[in-house]
């Protein structure tokens, strides 16, 4: 936890001359965030300062170029390299000092120069890594220090294949550290060199082991003293422990120290993360020449098959989510204040559990898990493809080692992970259901059991894990065996399946599987806060879907005593590259959005996880809804708080008491316009309400005398609301006075398709097939039709083609929407139809070749 060693000293280091007289004993840090130059492509001597940056973008860090490209129409982004240059001013006074350039995270391949000379290579994006570059300096002057960041596909690196943009750039802080030449070791895969352990723990007395190394950089043999002083919460000092030591020039010099008894230490917990502060010092002749500060919380923990998790001698249910690092209109380019509020939003809901998905975070987001009290699941970027190639191997091997030894003293982490759904895909990157190549198998075996060995021998004081996806392969393969926690990936509900086959399945692996620790690494279904309905249906994006998803989960839950935990799948919508759904590149499945504002599903966790009382009316992601008049609209309420009572307008609709999720549920009657929603709750003789507006637009079956628009969602259950406020009404079929479709069946696109060239992309996610017409029975006038339009498969011309009559003039011929757009083009057409002696606006689909397809149609009178 760089940022939280010693002494920072804020100061912006080509503006600020560091003379001896200010120089701290010990170390001192500079951030080297601000004031950098940056091109977006390669160039061949851009580490020399003969190269001009003049025209070069100016940009402080963190910083990704991939900010935007993921999500616009083109199936890729821009994945290669770039360069970062930066001059420094270093003052004379530091000579004597070794300075070390520190990046906490650059993506994914870094070269750093300085004042032309190459000091280093770091392969991975999401570790930290630094570079000793004294010996490039000129003391006295201004220093160039260039990067060339590389992010495109490397074979040899992972991720290889992934479900999340990997951003590039150097995203997170960079600092430069000067140390004395008697220092604690720089060296050790960009650690603190130091690493504490807490070798016996109880409630009555605890002790600390804390070992490391210190290198002598110096010319001659020193003599000097570690000494290791532990403070409580207050700042009390609670024990010393300290030995001499000898290293001669040039060498690192290991130290091993472990305390005696410490009397009823406070121990961390989510409930009471309490921290202690280890500060360490290397003192030379009186003089204390290096310091360094970690944390440190005393807790103790085991996983069990048959009863899950303990903390401190007592079950403790690990109710988490995942997180991933970016976020809208940053990338992964977030600031210290976006991972403190994650985290906290995260806490908020109630969690104690957290992973951290599906790489290695910014120290912030460990600093915050030891201080909110979240326990913490974190994992290198293995996941899905595979390459069982050796130099792949040692990647990321190093990575696991990288990622131990830098967070390796947080007392919030208790386990590592290594992989994640590896048997997802074959040898040749494809998806798959089943795995058939038993030697590439085999091969993956050996590299899962190569990493496991490693995460176990760099730090035996926890668990190791992976993640799998529900397939059988990983038990007929021994995949399960292989880590000392089993993390699963469910989706039953989502992708497939019923959302009830949650419990029957993991009850059926518990009883068929007795020796395995089972912690649900992931569960989810998306959702979008502009589609919504009273039917929700699997796949339909709507949040009321989503909201009986994850009801269902946590009941089912509750009833599964052996589960260690369960980490819901995400945190905050994300990123996801070319996948489509109601919004194309990106994963819906998140509690909040993607600018992290809650969606009403975070209050369900938050009303069962989070003792606080509260009232939570659930309906903030439809206040705006149409129906039928005096047509029954639901109201759900989330809330801890035993019996709500629920009035709208002022009516009392009765008090009710909540389900086992604390869910309570009413029909109301909701009247034209703005209408008055209050739920209050009494808990321990104090009142807790919570009180929304929600505006009701009416919509009749029947189309009456003043009509003057609608627009539909066609082949949907759901409504949609554009970016205008305008409600696009579910689909119905058509009644006679009224409007409604004509043939067809109801359908949507593969959750994979991208809809591209539109800003109403929910519209064209479903779609009525094999339509044979559209009637509004209208008023006679003149009216405005639009239609809307995807070709929802990938076919050839001439595979799809029909024809489009409006009131028996043909509007469209031969429209051939494969042949003229493409797969998952959004079109819309326009046409004025006059509506003649009471027969309204009839559209008619005419068949040539397949079946006609309708997204949406509106009807404005003119």
């Amino acid at each position: 936890m760089l940022k939280r060693f010693l002494l920072l000293c804020a100061c912006m280091l080509f503006l600020t001359r560091i003379t001896p007289a200010q120089t701290p004993p010990g170390r001192v840090q500079w951030s080297v965030n601000d004031n950098w130059r940056f091109k977006p492509s390669g160039s061949e001597f851009a580490m020399l300062a003969k190269t001009s940056d003049n025209a070069w973008e100016r940009i402080n860090l963190p910083h990704t170029w991939n900010a935007k490209d993921p999500f616009d129409d083109d199936a890729t982004y821009r994945r290669g390299i770039s360069w970062y240059r930066k001059t420094l001013f270093v003052d004379e006074s530091l000579k004597d000092k070794k300075v070390y350039l520190y990046f906490e995270g650059a993506n994914q391949v870094s070269d750093v120069y300085v004042n032309g000379a190459f000091v280093g290579q770091h392969k991975g994006g999401y570790t930290a890594f630094s570079f000793d570059i004294t010996g490039s300096l000129n003391f006295g002057a201004d220093n160039l220090i260039a990067v060339q960041v590389n992010n495109a596909q490397d074979n040899f690196i992972p991720p290889l294949s992934v479900g999340f943009a990997l951003y590039g750039g150097i995203y997170r802080d960079v600092w430069l550290i000067a140390v004395n030449k008697l220092h604690f070791n720089m060296a050790d895969h960009a650690s603190s060199g130091i690493f504490i352990s807490t070798p016996k723990v109880s409630a009555q007395q605890a002790t600390v082991n804390i070992r490391g190394s210190v290198k002598n950089d110096g010319t001659g043999s020193k003599t000097f003293e570690i000494i290791h002083q532990i403070y409580d919460a207050q700042q009390k000092l609670v024990t010393t422990v300290k030995q001499n030591l000898l290293a001669n020039a040039g060498q690192t010099k290991e130290f091993n120290l472990t305390s005696g008894d410490i009397s009823s230490p406070n121990l961390w917990s989510p409930e009471n993360p309490y921290l202690y502060t280890v500060v360490s010092q290397v003192i030379e002749a009186g003089k204390v020449v290096d310091e360094i500060r970690n944390p440190l919380g005393f807790r103790w923990f085991s996983f069990s098959p048959d009863t899950g998790f303990s903390l401190n001698g007592k079950k403790c249910v690990l109710r988490g989510t995942n997180r991933h690092q970016d976020m809208e209109g940053k990338g992964s380019a977030l600031s210290n204040e976006d991972h403190i509020r994650d985290m906290k939003l995260i806490k908020e809901m109630g969690c104690n559990f957290v992973r951290l998905a599906h790489y290695p975070q910014d120290p912030e987001v460990l600093r915050m898990a030891d201080k909110l009290g979240l326990l913490v699941w974190e994992e290198v970027p293995v996941v899905n493809n595979m390459n069982v190639d050796a130099e792949f191997l040692n990647n990321s091997k190093n990575m696991l080692r990288e990622m131990i030894r830098q967070h390796y003293n947080h007392p919030s982490v208790i386990v590592w992970g290594s992989m994640n759904e590896v048997l997802l895909w074959s040898k040749d990157s494809e998806r798959i259901q089943v795995q058939t190549d038993t030697a590439y198998v085999n091969g993956v075996k050996k590299f899962a059991v190569q990493l496991d060995s490693t995460v176990r021998a760099e730090d035996p004081t926890r668990y190791s894990t992976m993640a799998m996806h529900m397939s059988d392969d990983y038990e007929k393969y021994g995949f399960a065996n292989i880590a000392a926690v089993s993390g699963w990936n469910i989706y039953n509900g989502w992708y497939s399946g019923e959302v009830a086959e949650f419990s029957k399945l993991f009850n059926e692996k518990h009883r068929l599987y007795p020796h395995e620790v089972l912690l649900i690494s992931e569960y989810g279904a998306e959702s979008d806060k502009q589609i919504n309905t009273e039917n929700p249906q699997r796949l339909d994006f709507s949040g009321q879907y989503q909201r009986y998803y994850h009801e269902s989960y946590l009941a089912q839950m509750k009833n599964m005593p052996y589960l260690a935990g369960t980490a819901i799948w995400n945190e905050f919508d994300f990123s996801q590259p070319n996948v489509g759904g109601t919004m194309s590149h990106m994963n819906h499945k998140g509690m909040a959005t993607w600018d992290r504002k809650p969606k009403d599903v975070y209050y369900l966790y938050k009303a069962n996880w989070n003792p606080e009382p509260m009232v939570y009316v659930a309906t903030r992601d439809w206040l705006k809804r149409g129906g039928k008049p005096g047509a029954p609209s639901t109201i759900d309420v989330y809330a801890n708080t035993g019996e709500v009572t629920l009035t709208v307008n002022g009516k009392s609709y009765g008090t009710h008491k909540p389900d086992g999720v604390n869910k309570l549920s009413w029909k109301v009657t909701l009247q034209e316009g703005d209408n008055v929603v209050l739920a209050t709750g009494i808990k321990d003789g104090i009142t807790y309400a919570d009180r929304v507006v929600v505006h009701y637009s009416v919509f009749d079956d029947k189309i009456a005398p003043g009509f003057s628009s609608l627009a539909v969602n066609t082949g949907s259950n759901a409504q949609y609301i554009d970016d205008a406020g305008q409600i696009w009404i579910e689909d119905r079929p058509y009644k006679k006075g009224g409007y409604g479709y004509i043939g067809g069946t109801q359908a949507m696109l593969n959750i994979k398709t991208l809809i591209t060239h539109t800003n109403d992309t929910p519209l064209f996610y479903s779609y009525q097939d094999d339509v044979k017409g559209y009637r509004f029975d209208v008023p006679d006038g003149r009216y405005e039709l639009e239609l809307c339009f995807i070709e929802p498969e990938k076919i050839d011309k001439n595979e799809r083609v029909f024809n489009v009559s409006v009131n028996g003039s043909l509007f469209l011929r031969n429209i051939d929407l494969a042949a003229e757009y493409g797969q998952g083009v959004a079109v819309k057409k326009k046409v004025i139809a006059e509506a003649k002696n009471g027969q309204g606006v009839f559209v008619e689909f005419g068949k040539v070749k397949g079946n006609p397809v309708l997204s949406g149609i509106r009807l404005v009178r003119q």
